[in-house]
């Protein structure tokens, strides 16, 4: 049986907490729903101190173990001991009066799970019993001891004692995560590439200004491994021993700083001499868009495939990683280390990029541009990011992807463990042109890479500001449990500004218990709003601001926080920072600051890198940073489902499309609106008539009113040239339709027209348009609006990859602006949604399965009460031509 309390991702940041939790995580949940807080004794927050000391007998400063809290009570502790040369440890576990079994076989887990990875070979621990027996029960490789002393309390360290061999299964299953990231199918191991022991640099030189020199120098400042320049012309480059040929430097790792020309057969060199990663700085491929570039580009390929090489570029600024000290590139500097990791399109933005992690104290992991990448490509380092556990983000700025199904299928897998935030360049057309001229790319539409961001769970950033806003706050903070958010103000407009700001977002204010009420009305001043916002007054000192922060944290309404404060000479931001910070890892939820006014104080800026809390000068950006959080959370609770093909009659359509092709046709109209019917797509009765006369027998067999349309290739909007006429009665069929004929005959002269369709009239609702595009990189692309034919003026239309899932077509149709409109407007009934959702599922399977339908449209697709009704089609076909 699953455990349905299990932590559904891992990441230490962002773990909720479970009875199944891995070992060191600060958060854990008993079954019971019992919140606790696990600290190293070092770590234990200060103002607690004197409560460890006084409950436990214990000395943080001092001694080694952990302890637990429930809010502010100690309730279990583990005084860790020597033991015999480290080889073997011994540690007392302790319970508080009424304190649950549970947590002290957590802590016992813990210190099992220290011990595995330091190398012990077993561990006594003497707990209460009722601990141990749970022990005895649940850690395979335990095994009750005697060593002269029985006596039981089970109220202190006094008690049963057992052994836990650590070379046994049980007690290695304790340093493992709930999610396994090991498990995750990594497509290239880039381990040379980030953690060589030998960098190669060939093309190295003494001359200032060189690109061979910049690299040499970066590797020889901080590098820990061995850096090998690679020269025909100097025995010796920067100081450094110099060979002729990479195959005498026996390296893992070879940058290439040639000229272009020159640059294919070192490469190739390299891949000879056993190299497994070559990093291309070198410029004059594929991006120059000449031939003579583009030929260079396709050969660097060959080879790089031809011996499995992990390449990045050409045009490349290089690869960095604080693992190993490497700086592998002619950037200024390695940043500090930490757990982002970044791809980047543009050596450019991984500068700034880096600039911005210095000045704002996040941490970096590893950094690789890729240039034109000709080698490795996105979807590479997003699954060895994914398995990597150093690895807690992943900052991607993309330009483009050089392959939209891989990309995919690893930001999907990538995404479900590690957040990815991608700022994506070419929204606009200048854009697109400039981003395809920077590194030739092919730019598709980029409503496409919404879509394929939105599918693969990848955070897309709106701006760069944004982007540094989304890793500042993915890096240092949990994803909370829903979208609720309390703030927390000494200043009632900014405080204002911050609930304006999260109602603008997919965020919600947290609706504060009336027990958190009344503990805040009790201990705050009688002026204070206690409410959210929650203003705690201009004259709060950092005691009450973080006494009811704490407060509101501990409401289970509160998912995240917002602490808006201006300056003011009562409180001291740094200090008020450590509270915030402490306040928000005992609670495990996110919290930002939104302090307004000039930039943070250097103290302020110091504590807030301490404390892992994100600041934004303002609430917007505050609020966007918390939804992005909230967003990913809600998508990584999100059961997974694969798509599941429609029942449908494929041979039917194929027929259809075989026939259109054999008559060379290269659209498909009205005419065919049976490709709806043989996909469950529903359609009005109706038959396709070529003279009046027969207009009006085919009107006697169905049911009038009826809405006549003009069946021509050559006219996609038919309404233009008096194509189509709405509420024609039966009597009326015959003078209609040659009345229609002639009309377009007159404005469309040269259209060939196929006939005319006779239609039942849809039943009345909310008009709607579905569509299928094929996306240069993502293949087949659900769009869906309302409005009808005024779908283009409205502008309020969804992008969604096919194939679609039932839940994806029902977040689709719920996310266009005017959604409510489905609900029912000016006393209508609602729509059945479900059935909206439904046929675009369908619609999308049907793109899917004949990728001869380069393009389709159904407008309007008619929603009712009582169902959907496809009344239009028109589709494109691909063409031989």
């Amino acid at each position: 049986m699953v455990d349905e309390t299990a932590c559904p991702v891992w990441n230490p940041g962002s773990c909720e907490g479970t009875s199944s939790c891995p070992p060191r995580c600060p958060r854990f949940v008993a079954p019971d729903g019992t919140a606790y807080t696990v600290y190293r004794l070092g770590e234990c927050p200060a103002r607690n101190t004197d409560r460890v000391v006084a409950e436990t007998g214990l000395d943080p400063t001092v001694d080694d173990g952990v302890v637990a809290f429930r809010g502010d009570d100690v309730v279990a502790w583990v005084e860790r001991q020597p033991g015999d040369a480290g080889r073997r440890w011994r540690a007392n576990v302790g319970l508080s009066r009424g304190a649950s079994t549970v947590v002290g076989v957590e802590l016992v887990r813990q210190v099992v799970a220290d011990g595995v990875d330091q190398g012990a070979d077993s561990v006594v621990v003497r707990s209460p019993e009722r601990v141990a027996d749970r022990v005895l029960e649940e850690i395979d490789g335990a095994e009750p001891v005697s060593d002269g002393s029985t006596e039981d309390s089970t109220d202190s360290t006094r008690g049963t004692p057992m052994a836990v061999d650590l070379d046994a299964d049980g007690a290695k299953r304790t340093t493992r995560n709930p999610v396994d990231r090991g498990d995750l199918r990594v497509s290239r191991d880039l381990d040379s590439l980030f953690a060589p022991e030998t960098i190669a640099v060939v093309g190295a030189t003494d001359r200032e200004g060189a690109i061979g020199r910049a690299v040499v120098e970066n590797l020889a400042s901080s590098f820990a491994g061995d850096v090998v320049p690679v020269s025909r012309s100097a025995d010796r480059v920067y100081g450094l021993p110099a060979v002729n040929d990479v195959a005498d430097a026996d390296a893992d790792l070879a940058v290439v700083v040639l000229p272009a020309a020159a640059t294919v057969d070192a490469v190739r060199d390299a891949a000879e001499a056993g190299v497994d990663a070559v990093a291309v700085l070198s410029a004059g491929f594929g991006e120059t868009g000449d031939e003579a570039g583009v030929r260079r580009e396709r050969a660097l390929r060959d080879v790089s495939a031809a011996h499995d090489l992990a390449l990045v570029g050409p045009n490349a600024l290089g690869v960095l990683s604080t693992r190993r000290s490497m700086n592998a590139s002619f950037g200024p500097s390695l940043p500090d280390a930490g757990r982002v990791s970044i791809l980047s399109h543009s050596g450019a933005m991984v500068t700034a990029t880096l600039d911005w992690a210095a000045a704002n104290d996040v941490g970096v992991r590893d950094v690789v541009s890729l240039g034109n990448a000709a080698g490795i490509d996105e979807a590479d380092a997003l699954r060895y990011w994914g398995a990597d556990a150093g690895t807690d983000v992943v900052f991607a700025y993309l330009e483009d992807v050089q392959d939209g199904d891989r990309f995919l299928e690893a930001a999907r897998e990538v995404s479900r463990t590690t957040p990815v935030i991608a700022l994506k360049s070419g929204r606009s057309d200048a854009g697109a042109s400039a981003a395809a001229s920077h590194t030739g790319a092919l730019v598709g539409d980029d409503a496409g890479f919404d879509a394929a961001f939105d599918a693969a769970g990848v955070v897309r950033a709106t701006s760069q500001q944004d982007a540094y806003d989304l890793v500042g706050a993915f890096a240092r903070q949990p994803l909370p449990r829903g979208d609720r958010v309390a703030v927390v103000t000494n200043a009632g407009g900014p405080g204002v500004l911050a609930a304006d700001a999260i109602a603008a977002t997919d965020l919600s204010l947290a609706a504060l218990s009336a027990a958190t009420r009344d503990r805040l009305a009790e201990s705050l001043p009688d002026a204070a709003s206690v409410g959210n916002p929650l203003d705690v007054l201009g004259d709060a000192t950092v005691e009450r601001f973080v006494d009811a922060l704490e407060v509101v944290l501990a409401d289970d309404a509160v998912d995240a926080a917002v602490v808006v404060s201006t300056p003011h000479p009562l409180v001291d931001h740094a200090d008020l920072v450590a509270g915030i910070g402490d306040a928000g890892r005992r609670y495990g939820k996110p919290v930002a600051t939104c302090f307004s006014g000039g930039p943070p104080s250097d103290e302020t800026s110091a504590a807030l890198a301490a404390a892992d809390v994100p600041n934004y000068p303002d609430a917007d950006r505050a609020a966007n940073a918390l939804a992005a959080l909230a967003a990913t959370a809600e998508r990584q609770r999100r059961p997974r489902s694969d798509p599941e093909p429609v029942d449908a009659d494929r041979e039917r359509v194929a027929a259809t499309l075989d026939r259109a092709a054999s008559e060379g046709r290269e659209t498909l109209g009205v005419e065919a609106m049976d490709v709806l019917d043989a996909y469950g797509v529903a359609t009005p009765a109706a038959e396709l008539v070529t003279s009046p006369a027969e207009a009006t027998r085919v009107a006697r067999s169905l049911d009038g009113p009826f809405a006549l349309k003009v069946a021509s290739p050559d006219l996609v909007h038919k309404s233009d040239v008096g194509g189509v006429q709405v509420g024609v009665s039966a009597d009326d069929v015959e003078t209609a339709v040659a009345d229609l004929l002639a009309a377009v005959d007159e404005r469309a002269p040269t259209a060939d027209v196929t006939g005319v369709l006779v239609q039942e009239l849809a039943p009345e609702g909310v008009e709607c348009v579905a569509g299928v595009t094929r996306h240069a990189r993502f293949g087949p692309m659900v769009t869906f609006g309302l409005g009808g034919v005024l779908v283009e003026h409205l502008d309020d239309v969804v992008h969604g990859l096919a194939p679609l899932t039932q839940a994806d077509a029902r977040r689709l149709v719920r996310s266009v602006d005017a959604a409510t409109v489905l609900d029912g407007a000016r006393g209508s009934d609602p729509v059945d949604v479900d059935a909206l959702a439904e046929a675009l599922r369908r619609l999308s399977w049907l793109a899917v399965d004949h990728p001869s339908l380069t393009e389709l449209e159904v407008n309007p697709l008619v929603a009712t009460p009582d169902g959907t009704v496809a009344v239009d089609f028109h589709a494109e076909l691909a063409s031989d031509k």
